[in-house]
Formats: C-alpha cells, structure tokens, sequence
C-alpha cells in the first residue's frame, strides 16, 4: 500500500499546486486578507480529512480550534450542512471537534504553555512557562501566577492536546487564526514585535513534534501584512502577519488573493468568487498561482477549464 503523505482539499487544482495537497508532518498556512474563504478553505479539508481513503480522505476525526467565535453552533451545522450535500458519505454526526478558543491564554494552555502579557507604559511584553499541572492546581488555589518552570525535553507530552492527539487519533489539526488572539492582546506598533515575537515563536514551534509524532497535518490561517510601504498593499499582497517569526516556523505557505478584474469580467456574476491560490512558500518549489473559486453554498471548486493563470 503506497504511504499517504498528503491530504487532499477536494479541489484537482489546489492539490495539484501543492503536489497533493497539504503535507503530513509539518504545519501550513493559509494567510490572506480578512473574508476571502480562508476559514471555508480549512472546513473543507477538514471534511475531507474525515471522508474515507477511498474517497481522498484520510477517515480521521479533526481537532478545529476556532479562536476568532466564528462557529457557533447554527454555522457550523450550516456548513457541515453544505458539504453532506456535496459529498454524501459525510456521516450525519460529524467528526469535527470543534473548540472555540476565547483567548490566547486558554489557546497557549492546550499546547502546555502559560503566556502572562506584561504591560509597561510604552510597551507591552511577554512572557511564557511550562507549568506542570501540579503547578497549575496549587498556583491557581493560592490565587497567584506560577512563580517559575522548567521546559523538560517530554513537556509537549503533557499537554493537552498530546493527550487528546492520543485518545483520539486526530489526522488534522486546525488553528483558525493565529492573528486574532495575539492582536487582541498586544496591539499594533514596532515597540510591542518582542512580546509579539514570544507569542508566535512558543505557539508555533509546539506544531512541529506534534505533526511529525502522529504524522498529521496542521493548517495555520493568518492575515496578512498591510504595510503601506509594500508595492502590493493596495492589492491586498503582501506576506503574512507576524514577518519572519511565522515565515522561519513554517515552510509551506499559501497566500489568498481576489481574481484579476479580466478574470472576474471572464466569469461575470461568479467573478468576485474567483480566488487565486498562490504557491507562496513550499521547500524544492518556485511560487505558482492556481485560480479556483469559492462556489456558493458547495465550497471551492475547480473551474471548467482548471485554468492557471500566468
């Protein structure tokens, strides 16, 4: 039997473009300007994920942890809703669990880190631990913060979500997004990227031995800088948010962009659907767009033709 070594979207184009799909055993991320279909995109893998070998998918239960509240639970029956019409053998009971994570403290906890965000008149820091649960339980008692830890080599191990990986054999895990938490604590300006830079670094470097221990795939989403000072700002292009912290952590990219106004004009009231998909950052592969688009009510498809634009 030949090794799966790749999750599949349900779109020929996009797998096409990342050689298969999303890679088992190391992070991704999806980044693009705010209401582009990042989150559909991510829900749809996520079903796929759950569908059976013989249909592309892997017959894993997903871990979903939605940070910005978008899936309440009327949504989310809507969506899985929508992808039970398009693929009938979605079973009636999902096997999504979904986890609305309120901030980044309770999002840093499910890897086995406690962030303290410290604020200071011109500046705002921060600072992470690795509590054991011991700690945790006898801090929380007194009513005070863990005083100090040590990171030991198995600390991952401990975390909640090692353990959940464990119980449930998840083949997907999906961080949706990692902007919205860490921007509602540490707001915009150059003086806070240390504190920033602690945030992401901690976060994302717990992805790696978990996608490589069970052997799963990790899709990130993220927004994307908007540096007036960029060539494309106006175009909404740019790179992600949170700079060469997020670019060093993970090494398969892809960026989200609206269709080019002939491409949109081409394909008339289904225009603003368009979406390029591009290959913005893969190890052993040059940057390529693909041009999919976001159906409604169905999620992405190919296009007629699979139409790749230059």
């Amino acid at each position: 039997m030949t090794k799966v070594t790749t999750l599949s979207t349900g779109v020929k184009t996009l797998d096409s473009l990342m050689a298969g799909g999303f890679p088992l055993g190391a992070p991704s991320l999806v980044f693009g300007i705010p209401n582009l279909g990042k989150t559909w995109l991510c829900f749809q893998t996520a079903c796929m994920c759950t569908r059976a070998p013989k249909y592309g998918g892997m017959g894993k239960p997903v871990l979903y942890l939605d940070t910005e509240s978008f899936f309440t639970n009327d949504v989310f029956d809507r969506f899985y809703g929508f992808f039970r019409a398009r693929w009938k053998d979605l079973p009636a009971k999902s096997k999504i669990d979904m986890v609305r994570v309120k901030d980044i403290f309770q999002l840093g906890a499910k890897f086995g880190i406690q962030f303290e965000i410290i604020q200071e008149e011109k500046r705002v820091s921060a600072l992470a631990k690795f509590p054991t649960s011991r700690q945790t339980k006898i801090a929380f008692g007194k009513k005070q913060a863990v005083k100090s830890t040590k990171q030991i080599h198995d600390w991952l191990e401990l975390a909640p979500i090692w353990k959940d990986m464990q119980k449930k054999d998840y083949g997907l895990i999906v961080i949706d997004s990692l902007t919205v938490p860490i921007k509602s604590v540490i707001p915009k300006g150059t003086q806070h990227l240390p504190g920033r830079g602690t945030l992401i670094t901690t976060l994302l470097g717990t992805l790696y031995p978990i996608a490589i221990g069970f052997n799963i795939a990790i899709i990130v989403t993220d927004h994307i800088t908007r540096n007036p000072m960029s060539p494309g700002y106006r175009y909404g292009l740019g790179n992600p948010w949170g700079g060469q912290d997020v670019t060093y952590y993970i090494k398969y990219q892809l960026g989200m962009y609206t269709g080019l106004k002939d491409q949109r004009l081409k394909y008339g009231v289904d225009g603003p659907r368009l979406r390029r998909i591009s290959r913005h950052r893969f190890p052993g592969m040059e940057k390529e767009l693909a041009l999919i688009m976001l159906a409604h009510d169905i999620g992405y498809v190919d296009l007629p033709t699979g139409a790749r634009p230059a």
